[in-house]
């Protein structure tokens, strides 16, 4: 009776420990499944049941699964990227710095440096100039050359000019050159050009006869079509490969050089003018011819001048410039004439500076 007693008060302490358990664990489930109950937008009293629905997790590929470049499908959304080839993808260049140039760029000159706005002068032909060892008395004779040109020859000139009319001062410059024909002449056949020496002659006959004297130039017009040859004794010289030597101004005659010298010395002693009498007859010629000429360019030596920093040094380089260009003509007119077949000129040309 004793051990049935103990049993029946040990059975009711288990029922009293269970109980609120079972209760904890009923009511724990009920919230789990009641569903939890929220305001409706449209009225604050009435309420309805919120969603428990846990939220879904973004599925995180697995590092062992992921699709290749080649199996993966590109999507419609999105455009195709072009492929591109491996080692041409350009490099990230830090902010205000400028991507380097291949090598091959710049062995070529693409450079963005300031240099790159430099252009080099093309090569071209070397400035011609004269040896001038007698540049303190050259400079001496300019100086008396100008001294004479603005006070005496550009204001008898420029009077001259105002006086006679322009056709006529033309028709005394067309007198005084068909009397250049002996230095012509003798020019073109010293060159072997003997065409020009026949044109030459033609010329003179018809300006002489049929020009009055010389005054009119009718063997220029098309009809006959007899030019003046651009030659003197200077030039002739040149052609065989005399250099010029040195520059030399002349009192009076103006800028010259060594070999051109030569080519005074012809015109004095070929021209017809020289051998007038009486003594001072030639010098009173020649400085009519001189105002002659000057009045119908008046001008063009004041525009040199102007336009010159230091206006001795380029009168003296305009003089070579413009002797090397009438060699350089000459030759290239005399190398035409030449038959099919023959390679070089009827006279020796040398290598000389003109």
């Amino acid at each position: 009776m004793k051990h049935f007693c103990l049993t029946v008060l040990f059975l009711v302490l288990l029922a009293g420990v269970g109980a609120p358990r079972a209760d904890a664990s009923s009511a724990v489930a009920t919230s789990a499944s009641a569903p939890i109950l929220l305001p409706s937008a449209g009225n604050s009293n009435q309420l309805e049941p919120a969603s428990q629905e846990p939220p879904a997790r973004e599925s995180k590929p697995d590092p062992g699964s992921v699709e290749s470049p080649a199996m993966a499908e590109p999507s419609a959304a999105e455009p195709e990227s072009r492929a591109v080839p491996a080692g041409s993808a350009p490099e990230s260049v830090a902010p205000g710095t400028s991507p380097e140039l291949p090598e091959e760029e710049k062995r070529n000159g693409h450079t963005d440096d300031l240099e790159s706005d430099y252009v080099p002068e093309e090569e071209g032909e070397a400035p011609v100039t004269l040896y001038d060892p007698l540049e303190p008395f050259n400079r001496a004779m300019y100086h008396v050359n100008d001294k004479l040109y603005f006070w005496l020859l550009k204001p008898v000139s420029q009077t001259y000019g105002e006086v006679v009319p322009e056709p006529a001062r033309i028709s005394v410059r067309n007198f005084f050159s068909n009397l250049a024909f002996p230095v012509r002449f003798l020019s073109c056949l010293l060159q072997a050009d003997f065409s020009g020496a026949v044109k030459e002659s033609g010329r003179f006959v018809v300006n002489t006869l049929w020009g009055v004297g010389g005054l009119l130039d009718p063997s220029s017009k098309n009809e006959l079509d007899l030019p003046k040859q651009n030659v003197d004794l200077g030039q002739t010289l040149g052609i065989y490969g005399l250099g010029p030597g040195f520059y030399i101004v002349w009192p009076v005659l103006g800028p010259s050089s060594l070999r051109d010298t030569v080519d005074i010395a012809g015109r004095h002693f070929l021209s017809p003018v020289s051998y007038l009498n009486p003594w001072y007859a030639p010098m009173t010629v020649r400085g009519y011819e001189a105002v002659n000429d000057t009045s119908l360019r008046i001008g063009d030596y004041e525009a040199l001048k102007g336009a010159a920093i230091d206006p001795y040094l380029s009168i003296r380089d305009a003089f070579a410039q413009y002797r090397k260009q009438k060699i350089e003509a000459r030759k290239k007119h005399l190398t035409k004439q030449l038959p099919s077949g023959e390679g070089k000129m009827p006279v020796s040309v040398g290598s000389g500076i003109e």
